[in-house]
C-alpha cells in the first residue's frame, strides 16, 4: 500500500477521526471515491487526486505519488477521481469532476484541494474557475494531446482557456525538464505567470527545476524529498508562493 495512505491512516487513528465503513460519506460524489477513511466534519479537508491516463476497463489504478503524504498528514482525506473506460474526453471529465467536488463540499468538507498528473492535471484545471468548490489546484506535468507537432497549438490553447477563467484560489503548476509530452514549456510558463497578476500570491510555479527530468519525474524520490513539504504548505494555505524557492 502507498506509504502516504499508511501515514494518513495512522494519523486518523491517532486523532480518532476514522469513520465506520460507509459512514459520513458525501452522497452522490461520483466519480469520486474515498481512498482513505473519511470524516468530513473533522478532517482538515479533502484531497482529490486525478491519475494520469489509463484504461479503467483493463488496467489497475496507477499508484499515487509519494509527494501527497505530507498533505495527507495534515489531516486531509484522500479521494480518487475514477476514470471511465476509453474514450476519456477532457470536457466531460472536467464536468464530472465539478459534480463530485460539489458533493464533497455539500458533504461538509471545509477545504478541498484538487491535484492531478498528466491527463488528470488537465481534467483538474476547470476547478480553477470554481472557488466555491475548491480552495487550491495542483497541475503536475499536464498533458492530454499527444506528442505530434501539429497538435501542440491545440494543446496550448486548451491549457490557456482554464487559466483565463481562473478565479482567486491557489494554483501550483509543475513543469519538469525534457518532458516529451509538454507542448511548449516556455509558452505555458508565460501563460501561468500572465494569469497571476489578478491573483497576487496565489501562483506557485515550479518551472523545470534542475535534477528532476521527464514526464514521470514527479514520482521520483528526489521530487518528494525536495518539493513534497513545500507543496503541501502552499496548497494548505500555510505558506506563500515562494514556499519551494531555492529547493
Amino acid at each position: 500500500m502507498l506509504r502516504a495512505l499508511i501515514l494518513a491512516t495512522l494519523l486518523l487513528a491517532a486523532t480518532g477521526r476514522i469513520a465506520p465503513a460507509g459512514a459520513g460519506l458525501p452522497e452522490d460524489a461520483a466519480p469520486l471515491t474515498p481512498a482513505s477513511p473519511v470524516a468530513p466534519a473533522t478532517a482538515r479537508g479533502a484531497l482529490v487526486w486525478l491519475h494520469g491516463s489509463y484504461d479503467a476497463a483493463t488496467d489497475p489504478r496507477p499508484a499515487d505519488p509519494d509527494w501527497l503524504a505530507p498533505l495527507l498528514a495534515r489531516g486531509y482525506d484522500l479521494w480518487h477521481f475514477d476514470r471511465p473506460t476509453r474514450p476519456d474526453p477532457l470536457a466531460e471529465g472536467g464536468a464530472r469532476l465539478l459534480h463530485g467536488l460539489a458533493a464533497l463540499r455539500h458533504g461538509g468538507y471545509r477545504r478541498i484541494v484538487v491535484a492531478g498528473f498528466s491527463r488528470g492535471a488537465f481534467i483538474a484545471l476547470p476547478a480553477l474557475a470554481r472557488p466555491d468548490l475548491a480552495d487550491a489546484v495542483a497541475a503536475i506535468s499536464p498533458a492530454a494531446h499527444g506528442r505530434r507537432e501539429d497538435r501542440k497549438p491545440a494543446a496550448l490553447a486548451a491549457f490557456a482557456e482554464p487559466l483565463r477563467a481562473a478565479q482567486a484560489m491557489r494554483f501550483a503548476f509543475v513543469m519538469l525538464r525534457d518532458d516529451p509530452w509538454d507542448p511548449g514549456p516556455d509558452a505555458r510558463a508565460a501563460m501561468a505567470r500572465q494569469s497571476a497578476p489578478g491573483r497576487a500570491g496565489l501562483l506557485l510555479l515550479l518551472d523545470r527545476p534542475a535534477g528532476i527530468d521527464g514526464h514521470m519525474g514527479s514520482f521520483e524520490p528526489a521530487f518528494t524529498r525536495r518539493f513534497a513539504a513545500c507543496l503541501a504548505a502552499f496548497l494548505d494555505a500555510t505558506a506563500g508562493p515562494d514556499a519551494c524557492a531555492g529547493r
